[in-house]
């Protein structure tokens, strides 16, 4: 007999696999739940993770941009240093053409002496043949009177080369002179900074700080000026006075140094804070104000001022650091300084070689 199973067997099979495909169903949904939650925080981390690269390249392109400015004042320093570089060049040329010439008269001495010792020869020879002529005076009269004008004739080209002689010398102990207070004026321009430096120690004392190397001095913003301002703050016009008319003093009524300076320059300088044509424009402004305050002490030297004295805004160009942070404090400033002029000492190297040619 077959064994057939019950309707009821049947039922049970199909209800379990239908609680098997439901339950299957909800773990796939719960899968599907779960990939759509980590796509959305994924999408979310990205989202950050795009912010920061975002905002760490504005930073780069700042930090580039910092870079090239800093490269061009670089760039424009190094231009300055090299126009130096030529000028001491080209005086170090021309000396060296001045020792090369003291050589050459050197060697036209040596001449000399050698035209020295052929003239001794000659004198002596002409002793011999003075001493063979009065031998010969007793044979006869008429060769006495020729001999004797021939002695003459020998004389004459001795004083001669004599008198030459002691114009070579003449010319040389010139060039030699000459030489000498030339490499001193040289020597004297190496050497006058360190004595304006010194000179200006001496007059303001410990009331100013000096920078010895250069001889300029720094006047903080803060002290002249209110924020934003470029009127003179009325308390600080006393003090400036004090310390820049002994200053321009040291430098413009000393004949001796005022032909060597070539300009005194008022410079304006700010700190990064604002945009660069706002803070050219102040400092601009403030270099000018305290250039009116100077012509307005003393109207009897303004046509000294005017030949030496200008003024000029840096903005935040030359800002200054300290440990590579911008000190804003330092960097708003005025700014007082000085150039020597090598003019004078390269006409005279000029002059010198012009006379040793004529």
């Amino acid at each position: 007999m077959r064994y057939r199973p019950s309707k009821s067997s049947d039922q049970n099979f199909w209800v379990s696999y239908a609680d098997l495909m439901a339950g299957l169903l909800f773990v796939f949904i719960l899968l599907i739940g779960a990939i759509v939650v980590k796509y959305v925080y994924v999408q979310t981390d990205l989202k950050g993770i795009k912010n920061d690269l975002e905002a760490q390249t504005r930073v780069l392109r700042q930090s580039q941009e910092e870079l090239l400015r800093q490269k061009q004042d670089f760039l424009r320093l190094k231009t300055d240093m090299n126009a130096t570089s030529a000028s001491l060049q080209i005086a170090q040329e021309l000396l060296m053409q001045k020792e090369s010439d003291l050589n050459a008269s050197n060697a036209k001495l040596q001449l000399s002496d050698q035209e020295i010792e052929n003239l001794k020869k000659l004198l002596l020879e002409t002793e011999l043949a003075r001493d063979e002529i009065k031998g010969e005076l007793v044979a006869s009269q008429m060769e006495l009177g020729t001999t004797t004008q021939t002695l003459k004739l020998k004389e004459g080209e001795l004083a001669l080369l004599s008198a030459k002689l002691l114009e070579s010398t003449a010319a040389h102990q010139q060039l030699v002179d000459d030489l000498n207070l030339t490499k001193a004026r040289i020597k004297n321009l190496t050497g006058l900074r360190i004595k304006v430096v010194q000179e200006l120690k001496n007059k303001l004392g410990k009331k100013i700080d000096i920078d010895p190397n250069s001889g300029a001095i720094r006047l903080p913003s803060g002290v002249l000026f209110d924020v934003g301002s470029y009127e003179i703050k009325p308390e600080a016009k006393a003090r400036l006075k004090e310390t820049l008319q002994p200053y321009l003093d040291v430098l413009l009524n000393d004949a001796s140094i005022r032909e060597n300076i070539d300009h005194i320059m008022i410079e304006g300088h700010t700190d990064s804070d604002g945009t660069y044509m706002h803070n050219l424009d102040l400092s601009q402004k403030r270099a000018y104000a305290v250039m009116a305050l100077i012509y307005s002490w003393d109207e009897s030297k303004n046509a000294l001022l005017q030949r030496y004295v200008s003024a000029i805004g840096r903005s935040y160009s030359d800002r200054i650091f300290k440990n590579g942070i911008e000190d804003k404090d330092a960097s708003r400033r005025i700014e007082i300084k000085f150039s020597l002029s090598n003019k004078q000492a390269i006409q005279e190297i000029e002059t010198f070689l012009q006379r040793k040619n004529e």
